[in-house]
């Protein structure tokens, strides 16, 4: 049994996913009553101690399956449990919501089965011309006017009248990207007042092979369907960036031999829940998922190196395939970290054996300390989309690598972008921010005038 005096912290109440201690209590996620069994790494079960406690319950673990617990909580405690596994473990997510305890079980057991139990899959790089053709299309201006729109949204919770009409904008955003009738846009139903948006683009040779490509679409504050919460970087960031992959595919009438599905997942936040449903799913129907990528947060550049690849709860073939096209197409530095047990969507995938990877903007430890909170805007990460671009390279190389097939034109390349004099030590209306701004309207005039002489 577990220490008891642990449950005396919750009193402080909600805690966001920064390095402050926790400052409210937890507003209960809406309207959900009663019992509700999860799985959580076990180091983690303080924080859902915590979390029951913070409303007056007694959290009840029913096993343990080596560092994974099956646990039974209250509805109301959720929203707290994420708080408080971000405060304390600097993981986001933490928590997979399951339908029955049997489920539960099941997680539990499988929690560490590697995608390599399956046939080999060849993982080759042979499509270099596509590759080479679409990346030079790729706009951090665009995936920065996603990010934007997004997070100038009071809030996407999963069950907020703003989180609902996130969907809808996302998914006519998607529509409008094409005008192919055999590429989709669905809304697919979740329980909650936001839905899950999925693009297809079918496979022209082997569609019944699937590669998905995902992010999540909600954000979460203190305060649940009240909240301020922008998300910017968590993870408005990675659905920009898919965003952007999905208008150059399709820019470039990209006709893949195998099917790509490009998904925002609903109420990630609190349980996985958008993912693990359509997994579930997947799995039922025996749909052959033979990838899946997860670009939860890639807009904030925290450590020294460019895309960290989490290592665990994922595929280690697939992440040495991923590494390959960072050093092959991306041209960035990288290297290995970990998130913890359910840190996001691709645990989903992994566990129901699909191969799963999530590259990430920073070491884990080095996260941004701003996420679901009000201060989670573009600010935090320079005002610009300059390293959420990197993933974007690295996502459309992961697409046309996985699904082969060829792209029917040559993308328009992106406008060459202005950057800004945004440096750390250039605060807004820094003289010199402000004189490297002349120096550039200077130039732009003096390149017109000498154009216009020679005309």
């Amino acid at each position: 049994m577990r220490k008891s005096w642990i449950v005396v912290v919750a009193l402080a109440g909600l805690a966001s996913c920064s390095s402050q201690a926790p400052e409210v209590a937890a507003a209960p996620v809406g309207h959900e009553v009663g019992p509700r069994f999860i799985t959580l790494g076990t180091d983690a079960l303080d924080a859902a101690e915590v979390a029951a406690a913070s409303h007056g319950h007694v959290l009840r673990v029913l096993e343990e399956v080596g560092d994974v617990s099956v646990v039974q909580i209250d509805a109301q405690d959720l929203g707290a449990l994420a708080a408080q596994i971000h405060a304390r473990h600097d993981r986001c997510g933490g928590f997979e919501l399951h339908a029955s305890l049997a489920e539960a079980r099941e997680a539990a057991l499988t929690a560490h089965a590697d995608a390599a139990r399956r046939p080999g899959f060849d993982y080759s790089i042979d499509h270099e011309h596509d590759v080479r053709a679409a990346l030079p299309a790729l706009s951090a201006q665009r995936i920065r006017a996603t990010i934007g729109e997004l997070s100038g949204m009071q809030n996407r919770y999963y069950q907020s009248k703003t989180g609902a009409a996130a969907s809808m904008w996302l998914h006519d955003l998607w529509r409008s990207l094409s005008p192919r009738k055999d590429v989709t846009v669905e809304l697919l139903e979740t329980g909650y007042a936001q839905k899950s948006v999925v693009l297809t683009i079918p496979g022209t040779v082997h569609p019944e092979q699937v590669v998905v490509l995902g992010g999540h679409l909600d954000s979460i504050a203190i305060g649940g369907t009240s909240s301020v919460a922008p998300g910017a970087d968590d993870d408005a960031s990675g659905i920009a960036t898919l965003t952007e992959v999905a208008r150059v595919l399709l820019a470039g009438d990209y006709r893949p031999s195998r099917t790509i599905q490009i998904m925002a997942y609903a109420a990630e936040e609190v349980g996985l829940r958008g993912s693990l449903k359509i997994a579930r799913d997947y799995q039922r129907r025996k749909v052959n998922v033979i990838g899946a990528l997860q670009l939860d947060m890639t807009n904030y550049q925290g450590s020294e190196k460019d895309i960290y690849l989490m290592k665990d709860f994922t595929s280690a073939a697939q992440n040495t395939f991923l590494a390959q096209l960072i050093e092959h197409y991306v041209g960035a530095s990288w290297d290995f970290s970990a998130c913890g047990y359910a840190c996001s969507d691709h645990a989903a995938w992994h566990r129901i054996g699909v191969p799963a990877s999530m590259p990430f903007e920073a070491k884990m430890k080095d996260a941004n300390r701003f996420i679901h909170t009000n201060k989670d805007t573009l600010e935090t990460s320079r005002g610009n989309a300059e390293h959420a671009v990197k993933f974007a390279r690295l996502a459309a190389a992961y697409a046309i690598e996985m699904a082969k097939g060829e792209l029917r034109r040559v993308p328009p390349a992106a406008a060459p972008e202005l950057r800004t004099a945004s440096a750390p030590t250039h605060a807004p209306g820094h003289p010199l921010a402000a004189l490297a701004v002349l120096m550039l309207v200077a130039s732009a005039w003096a390149l017109r005038a000498a154009l216009a002489r020679t005309a």
